[in-house]
């Protein structure tokens, strides 16, 4: 069985940035796998791609989409530590494929991408994302964790739903 999906890509000179599968696509067509939070923070700086954008705001940008009621949310992530892992997998052949200028008591700026644009990647079977064990655990919305967890929410569904069983039972009289 094959699969199609539609992804967006920011193309640069030497690489494709394919937010949406987390892949740095090369010339040579090998890829370089990121971390979700690699992937986010690389498509944050894409996305304001020519602008000089501060670290508080490409933290929040990039960590606003954590889960709030997530077991992860007491988790503090290091830009830092992050930006440097990060121009690590950005370097290829010696050169910096997108590089992440560093603008003293400004930010960080990228720049412009060659092109921005959807591409089709057919899988087969499975995307080209690594196995299950060995990526980073899934985030979920705070609307996903309401569903999945919450009491008071089993409770109102059940009451709904009995409410809508007695309006059919006392409009059957």
């Amino acid at each position: 069985m094959t699969t199609k999906a539609l992804t967006r890509c920011y193309r640069f000179e030497s690489v494709d940035f394919e937010p949406d599968l987390r892949l740095l696509v090369w010339q040579d067509n090998t890829e370089t796998e990121l971390t979700v939070h690699e992937s986010r923070l690389l498509e944050t700086l894409c996305y304001f791609a020519g602008e000089v954008i501060s670290a508080q705001s490409l933290f929040d940008k990039t960590f606003t989409l954590v889960d709030p009621y997530s077991h992860e949310s007491n988790n503090h992530y290091d830009l830092n530590t992050l930006l440097i892992s990060l121009t690590k997998k950005l370097e290829y052949n010696g050169e910096m494929s997108i590089p992440i200028e560093v603008i003293p008591h400004f930010g960080f700026r990228v720049p412009l991408p060659d092109k921005t644009c959807r591409l089709v990647h057919t899988f087969d079977k499975q995307p080209r994302l690594p196995a299950e064990s060995n990526q980073e655990p899934k985030l979920e919305s705070a609307t996903e964790h309401i569903v999945k967890y919450s009491l008071l929410h089993k409770i109102s569904v059940l009451l709904l739903a009995a409410a809508g069983v007695a309006i059919v039972v006392v409009s059957n009289f």
